[in-house]
């Protein structure tokens, strides 16, 4: 079948010095906004993660969280449309559906 993969020796998960961190500290993530070059993926995970936080959140509470996150989701659609994301997808959500303009 297939060969067996050697066994890597056991080493630190971090440098010692991270770059612009403390020594031994895990480096830091930085965020992660919608890519104007993802790929298809990208684009399509985002906006299902976008519309998931949208539907969760209450406009009337959190309005300023709903605006972003709608503002998010009307960014994507160049990308859903380009690659034919939409073409094959029924939004069943209105307001997202009236947000990419379907």
């Amino acid at each position: 079948m297939y060969p067996s993969q050697p066994i890597a020796p056991e080493v630190p998960r971090y440098p010692a010095q991270p770059l612009g961190g403390t020594p031994g500290q895990a480096p830091r993530m930085m965020p992660r906004g919608p890519q104007t070059t993802g790929t298809r993926s990208d684009a399509l995970a985002s906006f299902v993660t976008y519309v998931k936080a949208l539907e969760s959140l209450d406009r009337r509470k959190f309005p300023d969280e709903y605006a972003e996150h709608a503002d998010r989701i009307k960014e994507l659609r160049p990308f859903l449309k380009a690659h034919g994301i939409l073409d094959v997808m029924q939004i069943k959500n209105p307001e997202v559906a009236t947000l990419l303009g379907v």
